[in-house]
């Protein structure tokens, strides 16, 4: 503790302050309420430059962006059922989320059915074929066997052709010869009637000049026997001419031999014909086993189909991809064309983009788009691959009418493909996510988007073509992972 000595010396020691001026109110609070209104005042002026230049940014994006919160990431969704037969689901072989790949059976319909019409239409074949077999066995003889019997008919007809010749030279022959007999008979007549004649006038003449004794009883005997002989000469000249006339029934034998020869050439010429005819069954039966052969060709076919409905009870995955539905369940009767899962290709994913006809103005094909999804904390880059030629509310349930007066003016939404951008996100990315879409203004790329857009359906026809037309599901791993071109 200081002594009062000290104290005076040392207030001896102190300068002569200065006359203390007059008190002000309030006067030691000015400079913190200065510091702090020129701290509001700091604070107002940088919240309003970040306003505006919040305000500047948001005029910007809206007046060089079209900007939409009607987009969701879209892939395309296969429905699988069963392509041509109806029946009990006898096995289930996936679930929902589970990733298949293409042609993996999927589920399987009861086989049983199917498989007593295969057997069925396998036994109609073997049927077909037997019979086609006897048809040809058939043909195969006709073959042999019709050429033999028109030989042997052409040659009958010859041998007829022959004793008709030889008929109808024996008829002019026996005519000639008989016409001549008879001529010579009655030639032989007339000599023995003259003969006679002179006989008979010797005979009188000779008993007359015996009577007289003028000849010997000799002469005159020999007169008689010379008139006896003479008419024996004629009853033998008409006998041969009698014999000689009843010849002709020679020459009507001889024609009945030619009318028979003919009848035989005529027989014979009908048999060459009827031979002939099975040149015509041999045609027959040809067209019978071309029938015969289509017969088992639809039996072959009918039993290809029953085949192939045995195939359909298996349920194939046409696509690599994730099963997202299952609308049936073991046991479950499954209709023919009712589908009983869904699946989509996570390749196939994509942005739609409902957006408004009022902000298509600046929205090009290539133009590039920011992608904002709410299951993401950092954007998606994509771009523009086409837009729609149309609006949705041209395909709605209950598309607009009006044509009845009333009307009032809606902003129609126009859809527009949007390609996502891979990353390492991408396996990510579910169907149906919602998204916000920012699509710059500007010219765009045609050229690249018409290129993706055939990226894209070539894609869909890789994955979606049956199996045996394309080469096997490409690794996807061979992606490209920004365009998602296979490389």
């Amino acid at each position: 503790m200081s002594s009062p000595a000290t104290q005076e010396i040392s207030s001896s020691l102190k300068p002569p302050a200065e006359a203390a001026p007059a008190s002000i109110p309030g006067r030691g609070r000015t400079p913190a309420l200065a510091i702090r209104r020129m701290l509001s005042m700091i604070v107002m002026i940088a919240m309003g430059a970040l306003f505006v230049a919040f305000m500047v940014a948001w005029w910007r994006e809206r007046v060089g962006h079209s900007v939409t919160d009607d987009a969701f990431v879209e892939a395309h969704i296969v429905n699988l059922a069963p392509t041509m037969v109806s029946g009990r689901i006898v096995r289930f072989l996936v679930d929902e989320n589970d990733h298949v790949r293409r042609g993996d059976v999927v589920a399987e319909i009861d086989p049983i059915p199917y498989q007593d019409k295969v057997r069925v239409a396998a036994s109609r074949m073997e049927a077909a074929k037997r019979e086609l077999e006897r048809q040809k066995a058939d043909l195969v003889r006709l073959r042999r066997e019709v050429p033999i019997q028109i030989e042997i008919a052409k040659r009958v007809l010859e041998g007829a052709m022959v004793g008709r010749a030889k008929a109808e030279s024996s008829v002019m022959l026996t005519d000639d010869d008989v016409e001549k007999g008879i001529d010579e008979a009655r030639a032989g007549v007339k000599a023995a009637k003259a003969d006679l004649l002179l006989a008979r006038h010797d005979k009188l003449r000779f008993s007359n000049l015996e009577k007289t004794g003028s000849v010997t009883l000799r002469e005159q005997q020999e007169s008689t026997r010379s008139h006896d002989s003479a008419e024996a000469r004629v009853e033998l000249a008409q006998a041969k001419l009698a014999k000689a006339i009843s010849s002709r029934t020679q020459v009507v034998v001889a024609r009945h031999s030619l009318e028979a020869a003919r009848t035989d050439v005529q027989r014979s010429a009908k048999t060459v014909e009827q031979a002939e005819t099975g040149n015509d069954q041999i045609r027959v039966v040809e067209l019978l086993v071309t029938v015969k052969e289509e017969a088992v060709e639809e039996a072959r076919r009918s039993l290809e189909a029953a085949e192939h409905d045995v195939e359909y009870t298996k349920i194939l995955a046409p696509i690599s991809g994730v099963v997202v539905r299952r609308f049936r369940h073991l046991g479950d009767f499954a209709s023919a064309g009712v589908a009983v899962l869904s699946l989509y290709d996570p390749d196939l994913l994509y942005v739609t983009a409902n957006l408004e006809e009022t902000r298509l103005p600046g929205v090009a094909p290539g133009g590039t788009v920011r992608l904002d999804i709410d299951a993401f904390s950092e954007p998606f880059r994509g771009r523009v691959v086409w837009i729609n030629k149309s609006t949705g509310a041209q395909f709605a349930l209950l598309p607009r009418n009006v044509v009845s007066g009333e009307f009032t003016k809606v902003v129609q939404r126009v859809p527009v493909r949007i390609e996502v951008e891979h990353d390492d996100r991408w396996p990510l990315l579910r169907a149906g996510l919602s998204v916000h879409v920012s699509i710059a203004h500007g010219p765009g790329d045609l050229a690249w988007a018409e290129a993706a857009a055939r990226r894209m359906a070539d894609l869909e026809i890789r994955y979606n073509q049956p199996p045996g037309l394309t080469p096997p599901d490409a690794d996807p791993s061979s992606r490209d992972s920004k365009d998602g071109t296979t490389r």
